[in-house]
């Protein structure tokens, strides 16, 4: 056998095979000359082509060259980018460090993409770590931005990598939130923010007008600013840092006539256009010389919602006996608002107490809405509101209280805050956040009537109630009958703290009663006809116990462990 070496070429490997040489039977023919000389050219022919095979076949085994060097023309890009949010607004980009950078290039834009605007730019040290990181504070929250960087190569001749990519968005941000904002006068507010925080201007937004107000260094620092010179109107209040929104909230600028201290009100509501707002200064009393009728939608407002300015009826107008009437031109689209006002039912706020804020006596009317805001409303011989009912109809279509203390009520007689007739109806009404106490009835005698399709008593705080030791009065009534309502009646988070031993509950007539949320002292009483007591979560102590100063109408919490302090009651006696 013969081995032939053959080589594989550039990879210096090797293999051998076995060539099988001339078969000894044959060399022992004796052949002629020229028979044996052609054999012997064709066994040659043979192993050449063999052996030539062979080398073709090793030449084939080849393996990919070794590289040991390359060059290139263009820095690497970076890789591994991370865009990590922290402090709202703060940007972290990291990315991996390039070989050879001198340094790198960081661009920020606002937006999704390179063809929005450029917020930022900047060079960045290279460094022999292996990450490399570059901290920015950006203009706004809740804003998308787009990140680029790219490597600048320290080497001679090469040029700048390509861009690497990033997006990232800021966290949701309102410099405005924990802040109060607050129409402060006619035509003017006070707007309040976070202290120290980058920002350029106040901008108020209603409807397609927009209204800037540059803000000063001092503004900043403080973080508040007075802006006058507002049109009225309902006007979204943005923080702006340039083209960014850094918080959003609302105020609203209304007052069509500022009564001055010592001006006349009574004037001023007859004067008054249809819609139109007044405004009294906060800490003033206000005197009404003689009964007002309403005719058209009017607002009376405090300017701002502490120190309540005072309206109460002065003598010589005694023989009216309230304070306001509903006019017969008034329709569904109207209302009588009350907002940051004291009203004292009690002839020149003295001793002589009249039958109420309204009392209708004849006259038919419709209204859409009477309410009372953030109003205290006090010292009322019978009601708040009396319906006293005309065959042509009397008709409130919503009555609400909301965050309002009412006190001292119906002790002339046996009334509620609220009274209806027969043809003298409520078809909505909400007590919500309100704090009603002794009151010798409840808040709603309503034993005739019809149409009611809503009561909502939410949050409230009552303490006592269904005060008249005389006889057995309810907190809410309906009648058994004569009331032909067939709404709902809502209880819920309500806290109800002392009346007489003789009290009653809800009577709910037709109406359909559902009580959640609420708590009640051991010195409440709902007596076995309607009860409530079963619907209620029972308190350990009696009202003396759960509040500071029920009677004297301080009824921030004595008992910090009370299981309802979260949830139930009116809110103003949490701050």
């Amino acid at each position: 056998m013969i081995r032939i070496r053959t080589s594989s070429g550039l990879s210096g490997r090797y293999s051998s095979m076995p060539v099988m040489a001339p078969s000894k039977t044959i060399m022992a023919i004796k052949p002629t000359k020229a028979l044996s000389m052609k054999k012997i050219i064709i066994y040659t022919g043979l192993i050449a082509g063999l052996i030539a095979s062979l080398v073709i076949s090793g030449c084939k085994e080849q393996i990919d060259p070794v590289v040991e060097e390359l060059d290139f023309s263009r820095a690497f890009s970076p890789v591994g980018i991370e865009a990590v949010i922290s402090n709202t607004t703060t940007v972290t980009l990291t990315w991996s460090s390039v070989k050879n950078t001198d340094h790198y290039i960081v661009e920020i834009y606002d937006g999704a993409t390179a063809s929005a605007t450029l917020v930022h730019s900047a060079e960045v040290p290279a460094t022999e770590e292996s990450q490399v990181s570059y901290t920015y504070v950006l203009p706004a929250g809740d804003t998308q931005f787009y990140g680029r960087i790219k490597a600048v190569s320290s080497l001679q001749g090469i040029d700048e990598s390509k861009w690497s990519l990033v997006t990232f968005k800021t966290d949701p941000e309102n410099l405005f939130q924990g802040y109060d904002t607050y129409m402060s006068a006619m035509n003017a507010c006070i707007v309040q923010w976070e202290p120290g925080a980058t920002a350029t201007s106040l901008l108020f937004v209603n409807g397609g007008t927009q209204l800037p107000f540059t803000l000063s260094a001092e503004d900043l620092a403080l973080g508040g600013r007075q802006v006058t010179g507002l049109p009225n109107g309902i006007y979204e209040v943005r923080l702006m840092n340039g083209t960014f929104v850094r918080g959003h909230t609302s105020v609203i600028i209304e007052g069509d006539v500022l009564v001055e201290p010592g001006g006349d009100l009574k004037a001023a509501l007859d004067a008054l256009p249809a819609g139109g707002v007044i405004l009294l200064v906060n800490g003033t009393s206000y005197p009404l010389s003689d009964i007002d009728t309403v005719r058209s939608s009017t607002k009376v407002r405090g300017i701002l919602p502490g120190d309540l300015p005072e309206i109460f009826l002065v003598s010589g107008a005694e023989s009216r006996y309230h304070m306001f009437d509903i006019g017969t031109s008034m329709t569904l689209s109207d209302s009588l608002v009350f907002e940051n006002v004291e009203i004292s039912c009690a002839l020149d706020d003295g001793e002589t107490k009249l039958r109420g804020v309204i009392d209708q006596e004849s006259d038919a009317f419709v209204i859409g809405a009477i309410r009372f805001r953030n109003c205290i409303i006090r010292n009322s011989g019978r009601s708040a509101i009396r319906l006293r009912g005309n065959a042509a109809g009397q008709v409130i279509n919503s009555v609400e209280f909301l965050n309002c203390v009412m006190y001292d009520f119906a002790f002339d007689s046996h009334y509620g805050v609220l009274n209806g007739a027969l043809t003298g109806n409520f078809i909505n009404i909400r007590f919500i956040n309100t704090t009603v106490y002794n009151i010798r009835g409840g808040i709603i005698n309503y034993g005739n009537g019809a149409g009611c399709e809503s009561v909502v008593v939410d949050n409230c705080t009552f303490n006592e109630t269904t005060m008249d030791t005389g006889s057995s009065r309810y907190f809410i009534d309906f009648g058994t009958g004569s009331n032909t309502s067939t709404g709902t009646i809502t209880i819920s988070d309500c806290i109800f703290g002392q009346t007489v031993d003789r009290a009653n509950g809800v009577r709910p007539g037709s109406m359909t009663l559902t009580v959640s949320g609420s708590y009640y002292t051991t010195d409440f009483f709902d007596g076995t006809t309607a009860p409530i007591k079963q619907l209620m979560t029972a308190y350990s102590g009696a009202s003396t116990n759960l509040w500071t100063d029920p009677v004297g109408g301080d009824f921030t919490f004595l008992d910090s462990n009370f299981e309802g302090l979260p949830s139930a009651g009116a809110p103003r006696w949490k701050d």
